[in-house]
């Protein structure tokens, strides 16, 4: 059992990297996480505010560009003093922008990202060599997150 409501996957499956979100929640799918909503939302915007006040409790992942090697993942605490301003989504609006806002409108009261470094977000409908190669102990890391939240 886990304290886990949700997994929101953001990405557009057609920006290469940037579709490693889907594509980690789509793994997820053969694992046993009773209780968990596994909520595909691609490239939300401000929906992604609307969408959290249903849960107390989420884990959102998504390809972020926290200057790491490419394929490199991290859970990310948004309330972490600084985390807004060094690591940004690969998104037109920032996820950790609207983090900000959800906590502002009484969002989950616990949120963490599960950021994968991307090579590239160019159009294509594949993830590099680098990521694709880490979608297994990502996968892993992933459920531990989950699990531990």
């Amino acid at each position: 059992m886990t304290g886990c409501d949700a997994v929101i996957a953001l990405g557009n499956p057609f920006r290469m990297d940037d579709g490693v979100g889907p594509m980690l929640l789509d793994r997820l799918g053969d694992r046993e996480l009773p209780d968990v909503e596994l909520v595909d939302l691609g490239d939300p915007g401000f929906r992604l505010i609307h969408v959290l006040g249903d849960y107390s409790s989420v884990v959102i992942v998504d390809a972020v560009d926290f200057g790491a090697e490419p394929g490199t993942f991290e859970v990310f605490d948004p309330a972490d003093t600084g985390t807004t301003s060094a690591e940004r989504s690969s998104h037109r609006t920032d996820v950790f922008e609207l983090l900000e806002v959800a906590d502002a409108v009484e969002g989950p009261t616990t949120v963490r990202v599960f950021g994968v470094q991307p090579e590239s977000v160019d159009f294509g409908d594949e993830l590099t060599d680098e990521v694709a190669a880490t979608l297994p102990p990502a996968t892993d890391a992933l459920v531990e997150a989950i699990e531990g939240l």
